[in-house]
This record gives structure tokens, C-alpha cells and sequence, in this order.
């Protein structure tokens, strides 16, 4: 049997952190949901992917040829939604073994075993590389459905990280610590709920905090003097922090830089909150640069629960704390302030207070009275180089082609967000 991880209907209602990666690349807990998935699943050999086919090159220099490639498909395949975060009961992948059955949970497919030949079928081609129509095809194919009343998929981007201390705390790892703390370090807690990978040094006047979860730290991570790091927190490789406070329920991905205060939030590698400033109940995308001062708003002035916009829909979130959605390669100026539950596109740039959401490839600075404007492609690019390079990164053409490729289908909702082309003129 082989194992393959696809994406669903529900994709866009995760933009802008998807517009640049599959479903399956998000971030919460420890890893990405497909490691977790392969982890479950306890698979021998290659898993094969499929996404979006506009995001294959990238994919496909990352993971190689296993990136919607059919000709692999030479068994029957058990097919895995990629918004599948928790570990897949064992009763139901227990009847995952016989072929012909397709779980569903709210209409959507959680997973499916399908012979081989299915994968034959025009439909569920088409589907598989475009995530429409995908629960249509599928149960089309299944002779079996089987129909489970537990949520279990994502739907929505804010129960990425209202799920991730958990998940944290779940997926931890202890172990003797590899890494130097300094003598002068205060743990509260269990000090086996902590991990301190090789590499890692933990300098002196630094707390960590275990009495409510476990907290990892990765290897080559330097953590600074007057950090608080309270658990459950993930922080991984070769990352800076500054003097932070990290409170429960946080994520940093590998080379990430931060600073301030940081509230169950998920960064994905790559990315700098150098200064002072609060990111809380938040998800940041990698290669975003956020600027001193920069903070969002998490909680409405009248403990209201709070409404994101989702395409055409305005959408209750029925929670009192949401914070912002940032897409890569996004950047702040100084003392920028996002409202609450606003989405931020990719290679954006925002300047003063952000009240509404912004579109991918905007300069926003509308309370400072130069209303919107569109972001020239080319300057768009060679920032995100300039970055990359900073990180001993380089750009490839594929990756270049999928930025060029985010600007073209994200220009409708520019233009319907009134951001005006041309130059900025102060």
C-alpha cells in the first residue's frame, strides 16, 4: 500500500499562509502535518504528495519526483487529507486497510484506500492537482463510506494555533539535555519537561517555565539573558532570542529571530521579530520581517468574539482571542499596529495602524495617508532575495516563478480592495 497526502476544498480559506505552500506544510506543534501524518501512519517508503499544480516546481525541488506524479501510484494507495493535525484514530485506520473505503467527517474526506486503478480516472486526477472537488471524486470511487461525527480536520486558520500547545505538549520528547544552560538559569517546573538540544546555550537570568507544559529548545539555538520561556513552547534550530517572553502555547520555526513579547503564535522558519512589540494568537508565514514596535491586537475593546473575513464571507470565529494571519515575506515598518483577526498577503509592506486586511504584493499605509498601492513585482523579488541571501539562502528560478505566479492571481483581489498601481507619491 502506498501513502499519499493531498489537499482539499477548505485550501483557501487559509490564505494568505497558503497562497505560497500546501496544506500539508503548515506548521503546528513540533512539525509539519505531513511529518505527523507519515509518523501515524508508520509508512515504509517514499510518501507521494499532491497539491496545487501551480506550487509543484517548488515542491518538487524539495521532495523530488514523488510531487503529483502518477506514474508512482503502482499499488493501491491510502489517500490522507492534509489538514489532518491530530493523530489519526487507530479504529479507523484499522478499516483504512481495506480498499474501497473513504472516512468522512462534515462532507470532507479524512482519508481513502483506493485501488490503483482509480487513480486512472480522469476526475480524481484533475482533482488531486487542483484541491476542487476532490470529496465529489473520491466518494465517487469508494464503494465504502464511512462517516465519523468527530472533527478532525482544520477548517479554519485559527485553530492552528488554538491547538498547538497541545499538540506541543503531546508531540514532546525529553531526554538528557545535550546543550549548556548557564548555572545562573531558573527552571519552575519539572526540569524533565525541558529538552535542551546539542549546540543550544540558555545564558544565565533566564527563566524557564514547565508547570503548565513541556518547552524544547532546538539545536544551535541561542537563547539571550531575561528570556522567559513558558511552556508549552517549541523553538527550533539555530534561532535567536532576544530577552523574549514566550508564553504557552508557542512555535518558532528554525532561524527565526524574535524579540518582545510572543503569545500562542506559530512562525514558520525564516522569520524576525527582532524588537520589542506583542504577537499574540497569531500565525506568521516564513521570510517575514516584522519591525520594532510592531504589535497586533488580539482582543476586541468589548470582549466580543471576533469575525474574520474568508473570501466572500465574513466569518464569527466564536472566540474572544484572535490575533493576525501573515503571509511570506511580508514586512512592517517601525510601531506598526494590526487590528484584530486581519489577514496580511504575501510581500506586503504595512505602515501605521492596519484596520482591514491587506492584499499580497500591497504597500498599506492608509492612516498615514497614502492610501494603498500595489508593490512592483520586480522590487517585490529582489527584497525577498536580499533576504534570503542574509540567511546564506538562495533564490531558485522555481521559487521565483511561484512569487511571480502568487502576484498574477492575487491582482483581482487588489483591485477590489481599491489598492491603486503606479508610483507612491508621499
Amino acid at each position: 500500500m502506498r501513502l499519499a497526502i493531498f489537499e482539499d476544498e477548505a485550501t483557501t480559506n487559509f490564505s494568505p499562509l497558503t497562497l505560497t505552500r500546501p496544506t500539508y506544510e503548515l506548521f503546528i506543534g513540533t512539525s509539519q502535518i505531513m511529518q505527523k501524518i507519515a509518523e501515524k501512519i508508520e509508512h515504509e517508503g517514499d510518501v507521494l504528495l499532491f497539491c496545487r499544480e501551480y506550487l509543484k516546481p517548488t515542491q518538487v525541488e524539495k521532495y523530488g519526483e514523488r510531487v503529483n506524479n502518477f506514474d508512482r501510484i503502482d499499488d493501491s494507495t491510502l489517500l490522507v487529507n492534509g489538514l489532518l493535525p491530530n493523530n489519526m484514530p487507530d479504529k479507523i485506520l484499522e478499516k483504512l486497510r481495506e480498499e474501497g473505503v473513504a472516512v468522512i467527517s462534515n462532507d470532507r474526506i479524512v482519508a481513502a484506500h483506493l485501488d490503483e486503478k482509480s487513480f486512472e480516472d480522469e476526475k480524481i486526477r484533475k482533482a488531486l492537482t487542483s484541491g476542487h472537488g476532490l470529496s465529489h471524486a473520491i466518494i465517487e470511487l469508494a464503494g465504502r463510506k464511512l462517516t465519523i461525527n468527530e472533527e478532525c480536520l482544520l477548517t479554519y486558520p485559527w485553530t492552528l494555533f488554538e491547538m498547538n500547545g497541545k499538540l506541543v505538549a503531546e508531540e514532546f520528547r525529553g531526554g538528557e539535555w545535550e546543550g549548556e544552560v548557564d548555572d545562573g538559569v531558573k527552571i519552575y517546573g519539572d526540569a524533565g519537561s525541558i529538552f535542551i538540544a546539542k549546540d543550544a546555550f540558555v545564558e544565565s537570568g533566564t527563566i524557564l517555565d514547565a508547570r503548565a507544559g513541556p518547552i524544547y529548545v532546538g539545536e544551535g539555538t541561542y537563547i539571550q539573558a531575561h528570556s522567559r520561556i513558558s511552556g508549552p513552547s517549541f523553538i527550533g534550530r539555530d534561532c535567536i532570542i532576544f530577552g523574549a517572553q514566550i508564553r504557552e502555547g508557542c512555535s518558532i520555526g528554525d532561524v527565526c529571530r524574535v524579540g518582545g513579547e510572543v503569545e500562542a503564535t506559530i512562525f514558520h522558519a525564516y522569520s524576525n521579530k527582532r524588537h520589542y512589540g506583542y504577537i499574540g494568537h497569531a500565525y506568521v508565514g516564513e521570510w517575514v520581517n516584522l519591525g520594532a514596535g510592531t504589535t497586533n491586537s488580539d482582543l476586541k475593546n468589548t470582549y466580543g468574539t471576533i469575525k474574520i473575513r474568508i473570501g466572500e464571507t465574513e466569518v464569527d470565529t466564536g472566540r474572544m482571542f484572535v490575533g493576525c494571519f501573515i503571509g511570506d515575506h511580508a514586512k512592517t515598518a517601525i510601531g506598526t499596529l494590526i487590528f484584530s483577526g486581519k489577514r496580511i498577503g504575501v510581500s506586503s509592506h504595512l505602515y501605521g495602524v492596519v484596520m482591514r486586511d491587506v492584499p499580497s504584493f500591497t504597500i498599506y499605509g492608509e492612516t498615514l495617508g497614502f492610501g494603498s498601492m500595489e508593490l512592483y513585482l520586480d522590487s517585490a523579488i529582489k527584497t525577498a532575495r536580499r533576504m534570503m541571501e542574509r540567511r546564506k539562502r538562495s533564490m531558485t528560478t522555481a521559487y521565483e516563478n511561484l512569487l511571480r505566479h502568487v502576484f498574477s492571481m492575487t491582482s483581482k483581489e487588489r483591485a477590489k480592495a481599491g489598492v491603486a498601481t503606479g508610483e507612491l507619491t508621499l
